[in-house]
């Protein structure tokens, strides 16, 4: 099997392991909410019940939440491991420090040039992360711009939180326009953190040339004559140049000198070296994430060198990336001699190559090359990319090992975890606590209910005889109203009509007529006094129903309309359907006095001797004169009063009577019927948390709090 065909088949078996390892994520993920749920309903129940009472709840507290601080760090570095199994390429990240030859070496291996890659001989290095990959077509390559949360994050946030600035900016707009702050007096005083402090100056100064670019539509694909414009720090020219700084990352496409590598990715990361915060974040970043091995580049000094902190460093940055896998599996190093007129560091690296083996920086294999020669790049990259395809199986298979393993320490611990959380004994009997109160709370407050029902009935049977005072004083101000107004027309206007119908006899007739009508309206107006006294009892038994009863809370409505909400709310209380409560509710509510009902029948006989029709009508006598036709009618109308004023002086008593006889119906209903005080048990139930609000929430809230906490517990058992 051929290099492609190789880098094809792992492919494949990357896809597949992916698809196996989602199902560690997902679970992780399942595992993360049912802590997290578990933590909540555990913190509830603890300010309920007070950490002295609660010790042991309160001593899950901390192993809870490390539990998920746990989950939520395999979480992303499970997310870490699909991302590399999902890749298309095989990826080899090229680390070194700045100007040593990394990117010569990635020329002399893609056939890209300076045009493209900057090599650090102008004084300035690449400056975004590039992903190069074999393409057999023409060169081009998509950047992908920071958006304002990455470039304040990623690029400024690292300086302000270092060195002390303050609050990051809010957006990237707001750090172009508004004053840099100053470096704190303690830190001004350090070479390195005033180094630092110019970069970021740096990006302040220069924001006007790249910050319209943050935040634009990414990809955008450019041709190869462009590239340099975005990765660069300045221009084939040596003209500096700022757009790389809005840029986060760039992908190109390219054809490689060997046509076998199809499939095969080399990252050219940020030279290391100074302080640029960036650069390091970056390389850490691309490492645990994008890389699959590690290709650092050295260039040694001619005139002896040695292993240096900085190796260590960043042999060690690289090593954190990826710890699950040792570094003598997955590094190698090429080491770029360099020969000249008067200098070859030949010696130098062979004699840092010996030296590896005897220090702490361990890897797969090293080989000098001149990184400015391509059949010599070659020549040590051919035997890097076939130990990385014969291995990357066991490297991935590694990989995810270590993440099963890191899953099943979690599951251990979330079993411990669920085990240790019983039943919090302070909630064990919630339920007989529930029902103790309520029966306590309901016989009370059913005999102040039935109580004040009957009081109300007798304060009614009391009253049921006696005159409605304000029916009473309705009918003295209509009788008063009708003597002092007669409404009968002047002898002016008598003369009119009957010059206008030609004889007295008709206009007589007319005027009589039209006088019972005025007369007649005057009475109508009894209803409001009518409606008055409904009104008055709709409200005493609402307010018993309220008050005695304890309904307030499940109406903010009066009288009638809170008779009528009651009777909405009553919900099933008989199993079929029935209710004697609601039935009392509407029969009550939907009771009313009316004129028309109550006064009307017994008015219009007292109005008859003033129908022109009418046997004993009083009718004027010898010649008819409009004088004598006025006469005629205020006689009629005085005796119509008369008789109307005594018909109601018997009637005013009867609105109690009628007011006493529904009270004692509803009475009746809603108190002696069969079954009905079972309604009353079933209705107060369903309502005990509104009725009984202060004495039932806690208990309603700790049943819910409870039950939360017993679901979070199985809930995680169920999960593993």
């Amino acid at each position: 099997m051929g290099r492609v065909e190789k880098i094809e088949a792992i492919r494949a078996r990357r896809v597949e392991n992916a698809q196996k390892t989602e199902a560690l994520e997902t679970h992780l993920a399942d595992l993360e909410t049912g802590l997290l749920s578990l933590e909540k309903a555990r913190a509830d129940l603890l300010a309920r019940i007070g950490s002295e009472r609660g010790e042991h709840l309160a001593a899950l507290g901390p192993v809870v939440r490390e539990l998920i601080d746990k989950v939520a760090l395999e979480r992303a570095a499970l997310n870490r491991a699909l991302a590399r199994l999902r890749r298309m390429t095989i990826n080899i990240g090229v680390v070194g420090r700045a100007r040593q030859g990394k990117s010569r070496f990635l020329q002399s291996l893609t056939g890209l040039t300076n045009r493209e890659i900057p090599d650090g001989s102008g004084g300035f290095c690449t400056g975004v992360p590039s992903t190069i990959r074999h393409f057999d077509g023409h060169t081009y390559a998509d950047v992908y711009y920071h958006s304002e949360r990455s470039f304040v994050d990623e690029v400024l946030g690292p300086y302000y939180d270092k060195y002390g600035l303050g609050a990051r900016p809010v957006t990237a707009r707001a750090f172009g326009v508004e004053p840099l702050p100053a470096l704190p007096a303690d830190r001004a005083s350090t070479a390195t953190a005033v180094s630092a402090y110019g970069h970021l100056r740096d990006y302040h100064t220069t924001f006007s040339a790249y910050g319209n670019l943050i935040g634009h539509s990414s990809p955008e694909r450019v041709g190869d004559d462009m590239i340099r414009g975005f990765v660069a720090q300045d221009d084939l020219d040596g003209k500096p140049q700022h757009t790389f700084r809005a840029v986060r990352h760039v992908e190109i496409s390219t054809k490689f000198k060997q046509s076998d590598l199809t499939g095969i990715a080399v990252i050219d990361l940020p030279g290391l070296g100074d302080t640029n915060l960036g650069d390091s974040r970056v390389l850490l970043a691309a490492l645990k994430d994008d890389v699959d091995l590690v290709l650092f580049v050295r260039r040694p000094n001619p005139e002896g060198d040695d292993i240096h902190e900085f190796d260590v460093e960043l042999y060690g940055i690289a090593q954190s990336a990826l710890p699950e896998i040792a570094m003598e599996r997955r590094a190698f190093m090429i080491l770029n001699h360099r020969e000249s007129v008067d200098q070859d560091n030949l010696a130098s690296a062979q004699a840092f190559q010996a030296g590896l083996g005897k220090s702490v920086i361990r890897v797969a294999g090293s080989y000098i090359a001149d990184c400015s020669k391509t059949d010599e790049v070659i020549a040590a990259f051919d035997p890097i990319v076939d130990y990385l395809v014969d291995n990357l199986e066991s490297l991935d298979e590694a990989i995810i090992t270590e993440r099963v393993r890191r899953v099943a320490e979690i599951d251990q611990e979330v079993r411990l975890l669920a085990g240790q959380s019983p039943v919090v004994p302070q909630f064990a009997h919630l339920g007989d606590v529930s029902e103790n109160k309520f029966d306590d709370l309901f016989d009370q407050t059913y005999d102040n209910l039935t109580g004040a029902i009957v009081r109300l009935v007798d304060k009614f049977r009391a009253d049921r005889d006696a005159p409605d005072s304000a029916l009473a004083k309705a009918v003295a101000a209509v009788i008063k109203r009708v003597k002092e107004g007669d409404g009968i027309p002047t002898v002016d206007e008598i003369t009119r009509r009957r010059n206008r119908g030609g004889a007295f006899a008709g206009a007589f007739s007319d005027l009589m007529e039209e006088t019972r009508a005025y007369l007649s309206r005057q009475f109508l107006e009894l209803e409001d006094a009518l409606n008055m006294t409904v009104g008055h009892m709709w409200e005493q038994l609402a307010t018993v129903l309220r008050e005695d009863g304890e309904f307030r809370h499940l109406s903010e409505k009066e009288g009638r309309e809170f008779l009528r909400d009651m009777s909405g709310l009553i919900g099933l209380v008989r199993s079929d359907g029935s209710s004697e409560i609601r039935y009392a509710l509407d029969v009550v509510a939907d009771f009313g006095l009316s004129y028309r009902g109550f006064f009307q029948h017994r008015i219009r006989p007292c109005l008859d001797g003033m129908s022109a029709d009418h046997e004993g009508t009083y009718t004027p006598r010898g010649a008819q004169t409009p004088q004598s036709i006025r006469e005629s009618l205020q006689v009629a109308y005085d005796e119509a009063v008369y008789q109307c004023e005594n018909a109601l002086s018997g009637l005013v008593s009867e609105p109690n009577g009628a007011v006493f006889a529904i009270v004692e119906e509803f009475c009746d209903r809603v108190l002696r019927s069969r079954g009905v005080s079972r309604e009353w048990e079933r209705i107060y139930r369903r309502y005990r948390s509104e009725i009984w609000s202060d004495e039932f929430d806690a208990l309603a809230a700790d049943t819910v709090r409870l039950q939360l906490w017993n679901e979070a517990i199985e809930r995680l058992k169920a999960m593993l």
